[in-house]
């Protein structure tokens, strides 16, 4: 049996979510309503410091601990659009926080124009070397060995539920979470008690906020830089905008190209 920090057994929720998708802000939020909740990108973080291909042995052991199968909530985001809330996360703060500069003065964010920090975020996208562009419903199949089409999204409740051994997958779009307004009601409707929204790691509120905007603001990116990137998210989104991919790569197209 696997040695686990009690931390990763006396909780309530897992938010296993990519980078920018609101896991601050929905694991505050649960724990200013009592819930014992972590959040982590992938499972080899500080957080939770698992080893790949390990998680299914977590959950065995949280099932044999506390005798439920333990919660865990993902989120998917627009794909573009949070690759570049990432790319300002991690060169803007990752890289200050984990000491690779000295602090944000030395950041690329800092130093460069906008006009350079687009071109390297494509030559990022393009390369698939973008830190956090992984997406984390894919890395949970993996884990549990299932597939991206084994899962379920209910538009109508605005969230899937997969409940398997061991643990509960709930699976939200972050456009409903957060821009619809839809957290308090959907976290109070799985956790059946009451909550009020905490937010947390908003990217317009950090030291690059401006920087942030105009990048975001006149990024016009290549068309096949879009369309490669959408492919690569195909599976996840046919589960959540289920017959909505063209329309859905159209509006990135007219959006970021």
């Amino acid at each position: 049996m696997m040695e686990l920090d009690n931390t990763l057994l006396n909780i309530d929720y897992l938010v296993y979510s990519s980078h920018k998708t609101a896991t601050q802000t929905v694991s505050h939020t649960l724990r200013k309503s009592n819930f014992r909740c972590i959040h982590c990108h992938s499972l080899t973080n500080k957080t939770t410091q698992l080893e790949h291909g390990t998680f299914l042995q977590y959950l065995e052991q949280y099932y044999l601990n506390k005798n439920k199968n333990l919660n865990i909530i993902t989120v998917f985001r627009e794909p573009i659009e949070r690759h570049i809330s990432s790319f300002f996360q991690w060169y803007g703060w990752g890289v200050v926080r984990k000491k690779l500069v000295q602090d944000t003065t030395e950041t690329i964010i800092y130093k460069h124009s906008i006009k350079e920090l687009q071109e390297y975020f494509i030559y990022l996208l393009d390369s698939q070397s973008l830190a956090g562009r992984h997406e984390s419903i894919d890395e949970i199949c993996k884990e549990l060995n299932i597939d991206v089409a084994d899962l379920n999204y209910n538009a109508e409740k605005q969230y899937g539920l997969i409940e398997m051994d061991y643990c509960r997958l709930f699976i939200f779009r972050f456009d409903i979470l957060i821009y619809r307004g839809r957290l308090n009601y959907l976290l109070s409707k799985i956790t059946e008690k009451p909550v009020k929204q905490k937010n947390a790691n908003v990217s317009t509120f950090k030291w690059y906020g401006d920087i942030f905007s105009e990048f975001k603001g006149s990024i016009k990116l290549p068309h096949s830089t879009i369309i490669q990137v959408y492919e690569r998210k195909r599976n996840i989104i046919n589960l959540l905008y289920p017959g909505e991919y063209a329309a859905r790569l159209a509006v990135a197209l007219e959006k970021y190209g």
